[in-house]
């Protein structure tokens, strides 16, 4: 049976998988879109791209108990995937709000509240200040039978990316080839679960009589593990044995003392597992149920498929990180190398570039930088790339002997490292890839980090934004003083941050009520689809037309003013909006007192849409050419089309 789903934290790491799994079961699927968003870019995205794939979005605020009364009667089930780990942001008492308003609808067949990790009701006495997570979901689960809610509780163990990658040590998501601290012996049994399979056993879950007011464990029997085991899968993978530091129980609490209240939360969890073997010590009961039994068409990934990818990448596993670190990322055209050098192929614009890459049948390869920390979600992305055949190269910034090492595979060179002040304003780190890229003598094309406004234009900047023009024209300086073979990609306003938002800063998401306009909104500015800018690169790179050029893109539909980008908005929601202006001078004051990132930000709109900078001059000369009429096959998206999605 099929049923009406609503998830709420559906862009999170287990939530974007909730979904995704609902969505292949062929449930109708809704998602709440909470306005706390904010300018997150990349949630909106993913939650537009749920749209795209067939997903209903429900506006909804824990802070508006009738809006989530709303959300919640269009649905049968509801699950909740807001964080419960306190690294990223520990909101599990927010489901009390949510316990209320499933009460008032009275509708709710179903509700799996956010656990996922180990099962609560098992952790009474669990040290400080780690309870703190298991006392939370105890008072929501309290809440939840104390109102008769129908439930489903879902105990998934140790999610594989954040234990498998690290070897089960704490604040490693990547697997040594030298050694590994063991936590004691090693020998006490854990479970590890990949993501995916724990949002594909939640799912099966949601109309099942069997998981009806229970607990329902994950332990796909192959996956019950020591870290010795784990360690020991992993050496036969590389045909080496790991050096081994036991650290006994005291060392491990020793070693908490001085930690800050986040990090001795999550290793208090570490603590219970590794040296108390808290998740398989025990028998499931009568209020519980085993997913692996229950749905034994989950084809889970298990201990058998481990780093199968090293030799047959159509194998599904858990290792397969192949003991790198991370970075940036090259591409191979026809018989051209090309690498792309970026703060990880994961950044926004690089992240497009791989696919293109990809797409346009080259050989891709990715700069793998040491300094990926613990980001588990650019680590993942980068060996989706691996699975989808990318190669992942060792460097760093900090060593010019391996950004050689890596220059010398290839022949064309695309970095796409941080040129924005709210991100990382890394743009100047380039100076150390052109002189990587001098000494190995082998490079055919550089395509430095721009896509934006052609800096060559923007002598005239206000400060403090003229930092971005003035840091890039150092770079494309120290390239021409090389000698170095180049391609520079000004791609103008990319549309995710500007038609999203009508051109309005800080906005993301069109009003349906109210715009304001800059001066008379009349400015010419140029708006591009981020996969497009993508795909307009990347069959720049062999093309002798833009051998030593600028290379402007500018879709012919897609050059106009706010005010056209809002008649365009205002057609296809067949209402006009409410427009206030605010003068060139009111702009100015307005950008007083703002801080140093911001202040950047807002010179830049300034010289968009109050100056026209991306639009008052026509491309001639020889050191010019204009994409669009270069590549005439390339189907860009229209800003039209481009609004549509918010609908």
């Amino acid at each position: 049976m099929k049923v009406k789903v609503l998830i709420i934290g559906g862009t999170g790491y287990i939530g974007k998988r909730l979904v995704k799994a609902s969505l292949e079961q062929g449930h109708e699927t809704y998602v709440l879109q909470r306005p706390d968003i904010g300018i997150d870019i990349e949630k909106v995205q993913m939650l537009l791209s749920f749209k795209k794939q067939g997903a209903h979005l429900v506006n909804g605020s824990f802070n508006d108990h009738r809006s989530l009364v709303e959300a919640v009667k269009q649905v049968d089930v509801v699950i909740c995937a807001i964080s419960g780990v306190h690294f990223r942001s520990h909101q599990i008492l927010l489901q009390l709000k949510l316990v209320d308003a499933i009460k008032e609808a009275g509708n709710i067949k179903r509700f799996l509240p956010s656990e996922f990790g180990m099962d609560p009701a098992r952790m009474g006495d669990a040290m400080e200040p780690g309870r703190v997570t298991f006392d939370d979901k105890m008072v929501v689960r309290k809440a939840i039978e104390d109102a008769a809610i129908p439930f489903t509780y879902v105990s998934a163990n140790c999610f594989a990316g954040y234990f498998v990658g690290g070897l089960c040590q704490p604040e490693r998501i990547l697997p040594s080839r030298e050694s590994v601290v063991l936590l004691g012996d090693g020998n006490q049994k854990a479970i590890f679960l990949d993501e995916d399979d724990v949002a594909a056993y939640t799912i099966k879950t949601i109309d099942d009589p069997r998981a009806l007011n229970k607990t329902i464990y994950l332990r796909p029997p192959a996956n019950i593990l020591s870290q010795r085991e784990v360690v020991e899968l992993w050496e036969k993978l590389i045909s080496r044995e790991l050096k081994k530091s036991p650290l006994s129980e005291q060392g491990f609490l020793s070693t908490m003392k001085d930690k800050g209240y986040v990090d001795q939360v999550g290793l208090t969890h570490y603590y219970h597992i590794f040296y108390q073997g808290c998740l398989a010590n025990f028998e499931i009961g009568d209020n519980g149920e085993e997913a692996s039994l229950l749905y034994p068409e989950v084809k889970f990934k298990c201990e058998l498929n481990f780093g199968c990818e090293c030799e047959d990448e159509s194998q599904p596993h858990i290792f397969g990180y192949g003991g790198h670190d991370h970075g940036g990322l090259t591409l191979f055209m026809r018989g051209w190398r090309l690498l792309k050098e970026e703060t990880g192929g994961t950044g926004y614009i690089g992240k497009r570039l791989v696919k293109a890459s990809l797409e346009q049948g080259h050989e891709t390869y990715i700069l793998q930088r040491p300094d990926i920390g613990i980001d588990i979600e650019k680590v993942q992305m980068l060996f989706s790339f691996k699975k989808q055949g990318a190669h992942l190269v060792k460097g760093s910034f900090n060593d010019h002997r391996s950004l050689v090492e890596a220059v010398k595979q290839v022949d064309v060179v695309i970095c796409a490292i941080s040129g924005v002040h709210f991100r990382s304003h890394q743009i100047l780190l380039q100076l150390k890839l052109v002189d990587a890229i001098k000494e190995a003598g082998n490079i055919k094309r550089f395509l430095p980090s721009e896509f934006g406004t052609d800096p060559a234009r923007m002598g005239d900047a206000m400060e403090p934004g003229r930092v971005t023009f003035d840091d890039k024209m150092t770079v494309r300086k120290a390239i021409e003083d090389a000698g170095i073979p180049f391609t520079y990609v000004s791609a103008n306003c990319f549309a995710g941050y500007f038609v999203g938002g009508l051109c309005q800063p800080g906005h993301i998401l069109p009003s349906t009520e109210s715009v304001i306009l800059f001066g008379d909104g009349n400015q010419k500015a140029i708006y591009v689809d981020e996969d497009d800018i993508a795909a307009y690169t990347i069959r720049a790179i062999d093309d002798p037309r833009a051998l030593n050029k600028t290379i402007y893109l500018r879709p012919p539909a897609n050059t106009l003013s706010q005010r056209e980008v809002v008649e365009l908005w205002e057609k296809l929601i067949g209402r006009e909006l409410n427009k206030l202006s605010i003068s060139e001078q009111e702009f100015l004051d307005n950008m007083k007192g703002k801080g140093f990132e911001e202040h950047v930000g807002l010179t830049h709109y300034y010289h968009i849409f109050y100056q026209g900078c991306l639009a008052n001059f026509e491309i001639d000369g020889d050191d010019v050419e204009e994409a669009s009429l270069l590549y005439p096959d390339i189907k860009y998206t229209k800003v039209v089309d481009y609004l549509k999605q918010y609908l």
